[in-house]
């Protein structure tokens, strides 16, 4: 696979990470395992098919697009704030961008067509117009980003004694913003981090990672790893797709029944 990025302009970056053009090739596999993440991304193939990805829970499994996919990555947290539908019916599927943001009539048609230089442009220009300055919805998203960033050592009861906020009643509100618990979404800034830095060590030391990513333990670590990923972390370091974390090919494998794009925004 070969992937072009775009920073978006400095007023979107709190919110968007990337734009970026994806060019399978015929050795990638017919069939993309995603491991869940804490973003979104939206993708744009110049066949038609598009989607809003936005997995948490579990893998998903989605055939292999085979022209050039445009696609938006949305940063930890920041969605709700481009998008008015609740995070829970976007959650563990792959969303029509028609159904996210009816209001934008014939763009994703417009931008499959175009260039990658116009379409991070629309993109940018789309989305800026979308943004909800909303104070609930800012304060969620800066919870996010707390809980991503101290992954290790955050826990949800000091930060409402910091805040002045009840435990339960932020939680409930958290839930109500981002579509799952902060709890479920904790579990998987550590397991996301723990991760990208285990992918990227020629010779990972489970134990001393796990300590160091906020794990009691290294079974705490492989009951994390099966819930999020369907493996062991041992074996799913041997991964020869892992070096892709974070990206369409993480934890590609063969699958007999993917998800169907849904076609024409």
């Amino acid at each position: 696979m070969q992937t072009q990025l775009r920073r978006p302009a400095p007023g979107l970056e709190p919110w968007i990470h990337s734009f970026r053009r994806y060019r399978f090739e015929p050795s990638d596999p017919q069939v993309l395992t995603l491991l869940p993440g804490t973003g979104a991304e939206l993708w744009l193939g110049e066949d038609g098919a598009a989607g809003l990805l936005c997995f948490r829970r579990r893998i998903q499994r989605i055939a292999r697009p085979a022209l050039p996919v445009f696609a938006v990555r949305f940063r930890a947290g920041a969605l709700p704030q481009l998008c008015s539908l609740p995070l829970s019916l976007l959650v563990d599927r792959v969303t029509p961008p028609a159904r996210a943001w009816p209001e934008a009539g014939g763009l994703w048609a417009r931008m499959a067509r175009a260039d990658f230089d116009a379409q991070c442009e629309m993109a940018g220009r789309f989305l800026r117009g979308r943004l909800r300055p909303e104070p609930e919805l800012e304060r969620m998203r800066h919870l996010a980003r707390q809980i991503f960033a101290d992954s290790a050592v955050f826990a949800l009861g000091e930060y409402a004694v910091e805040k002045g906020v009840d435990r339960c009643g932020l939680s409930r509100r958290f839930h109500a913003s981002q579509g799952v618990s902060a709890k479920l979404y904790h579990r998987l800034c550590r397991f996301e981090k723990f991760l990208r830095d285990a992918a990227f060590q020629p010779r990972p030391a489970l134990a001393g990672l796990a300590c160091e990513h906020g794990y009691c333990d290294q079974s705490h670590l492989h009951r994390d790893a099966l819930a999020f990923a369907g493996q062991p972390p041992a074996r799913l370091l041997r991964d020869p797709a892992l070096s892709l974390f974070y990206s369409p090919l993480a934890g590609a494998q063969a699958s007999s029944s993917p998800e169907r794009w849904p076609s024409k925004g």
